[in-house]
């Protein structure tokens, strides 16, 4: 079960956060910052052009 959750940092964009899982880690395709939903830390993670169009790519499967 999925819940869409508001980003922390823009307010703009919406992560999926999986209600089933503990441990996960949210990325915002907004601002692309990385959330941890165990300890709500923001990470700085540099995503790749080719990361997003592999997440396009999968999204579309």
């Amino acid at each position: 079960m999925k819940a869409p959750v508001l980003c922390l940092d823009c307010c703009q964009q919406y992560m999926e956060l999986d209600l089933l899982a503990d441990h996960q880690h949210l990325a915002c395709p907004g601002c692309e910052r990385v959330w941890c939903a165990v300890c709500i830390a923001r990470i700085e993670v540099p995503i790749s052009e080719e990361w997003r169009r592999r997440r396009r790519v999968a999204h579309l499967n």
